[in-house]
C-alpha cells in the first residue's frame, strides 16, 4: 500500500485521505499502513489534522481561520459545542463578527451529518491555508509540521538498526545489594555475547527488509513490461 506514495509528496496525499477518511476506516487504513511500516503510521497519526487541534491554536492563528472561513460553516462547526469554548475560541473576533456569528448559531439547527460535514469542510480550508502559507505550522503547531523530504528521512529510518545500551541495566544493579556471581567474569561474556547475538540479528533483519524493498520494485518492474 505505502509503495505509491514514497516518492516526494506521497505523505502529504496520504495523510489527506486520512483525514477525509470516516473515523472506523481512517483506523483500517492506520493499522494497514502499521503493518507495513510502524514509523510511517507514527508519523502520519502525529500530523493529523483535527478540528480539536485546530481549536487549540493561539487566539492569533485562530483569526486568520475564522476569519476566511464562510460564516455558516464557523457556525454550523461550532454548534452545540460548550458556551464557554464558544466563547473563548470567538474572543478572537472583533465583535460585530464575534456577534454575527452567534446569531447564525442560534438561528440554525444543523443536523449531525451537517456539522460533521462543515467541520470537515473547515480541516480542508484550513490545509489550504498551510499550503499557501498563511498558517505556518512549523510556528503555529511544530508537531504538526511536515519536513519536506519526510518520506526520505522515514525510508532512512525504516532501515536504521537499532542499538541495545545495557548501562541503564547495570545502573540499576549497581542500586541492589550485592549478590553473588553479580562480578563473575563469566557472567559479564555472557553479557556481551548476548549483546552481539542481539544487534547482529537486528542487523540481519533489516537486511532482510532491504532485500525485501529491492524483490517488491524488481517485481513492480516486471509487472508494468507484463
Amino acid at each position: 500500500m505505502l509503495d505509491r506514495y514514497k516518492k516526494k509528496g506521497g505523505f502529504y496525499q496520504l495523510l489527506q485521505l486520512l483525514e477525509t477518511s470516516p473515523a472506523t476506516k481512517r483506523e483500517q487504513f492506520l493499522g494497514l499502513i502499521g503493518g507495513e511500516s510502524p514509523a510511517w503510521e507514527e508519523a502520519l497519526r502525529k500530523r493529523i489534522l483535527t478540528i480539536t487541534r485546530v481549536y487549540s491554536w493561539d487566539g492569533q492563528y485562530l483569526v486568520e481561520i475564522f476569519s476566511r472561513v464562510q460564516p455558516l460553516t464557523l457556525a454550523n462547526a461550532l454548534h452545540g459545542n460548550p458556551q464557554e469554548q464558544v466563547d473563548s475560541l470567538l474572543s478572537c473576533l472583533p465583535p460585530i463578527s464575534k456577534r454575527k456569528i452567534t446569531d447564525m448559531m442560534a438561528e440554525s439547527a444543523p443536523t449531525p451529518a451537517e456539522k460533521s460535514t462543515c467541520i470537515s469542510k473547515m480541516l480542508s480550508e484550513v490545509r489550504g491555508f498551510v499550503s499557501q502559507g498563511i498558517i505556518r505550522l512549523e510556528k503555529v503547531d511544530p508537531e504538526l509540521h511536515i519536513p519536506e523530504n519526510i518520506e526520505e528521512l522515514l525510508s532512512v529510518n525504516a532501515f536504521s538498526t537499532p542499538t541495545f545500551d545495557l548501562s541503564e541495566t547495570a545502573a540499576k544493579s549497581d542500586t541492589k545489594p550485592n549478590i553473588v556471581g553479580d562480578s563473575d567474569p563469566a557472567a559479564q561474556q555472557e553479557n556481551e555475547f548476548l549483546k552481539r547475538k542481539v544487534n547482529q540479528l537486528a542487523a540481519e533483519v533489516n537486511a532482510l527488509k532491504h532485500e525485501n524493498s529491492v524483490l517488491k520494485d524488481k517485481l513492480s518492474q516486471i509487472k508494468k513490461i507484463a
